[in-house]
């Protein structure tokens, strides 16, 4: 059965437009920035401001009540940071640890290049923890 030339047209238009809508998405998913880790974060004061001001506004808490929930929060933070003190030395450990492991399956010359890219690293490392975050 022979296709006369207006459904032709309009075949050829629907393959037409079909390329058109996936060449615009693609290039929209292209051109999309993505989150990049080096985005400022909220420090824990202006979080705290934030969470207090919300619940004013949310849920209608009085002066008295808010000075109770920040002090809840301050506290909460101090233990926060004591358990982050007792853990420290632990971590500190187990990462020592896996160090000497992975250095005693190397060769001489590869730990000697192992100290010295991990001694980059930790450069690099210092390097970002003192620039300024916008």
């Amino acid at each position: 059965m022979p296709r006369n030339r207006s459904s032709l047209t309009f075949y050829l238009f629907l393959v037409f437009a079909s390329g058109i809508l996936v060449g615009a998405v693609s290039h929209r998913l292209y051109v999309t920035s993505t989150a990049s880790a080096a985005t400022r974060t909220e420090t824990s004061e202006e979080w705290r401001k934030r969470y207090l001001k919300t619940m004013k506004e949310k849920v209608a808490v009085s002066d008295a009540q808010i000075a109770v929930v920040d002090k809840l929060i301050a506290d909460a933070k101090h233990k926060m940071d004591d358990l982050r003190a007792q853990e420290k030395p632990i971590h500190d450990k187990m990462q020592l640890d896996l160090i000497e492991d992975i250095r005693s399956g190397l060769t001489d010359q590869q730990k000697a290049a192992y100290d010295q890219w991990r001694a980059e690293r930790e450069r690099a490392r210092l390097q970002a923890a003192q620039k300024p975050q916008n």
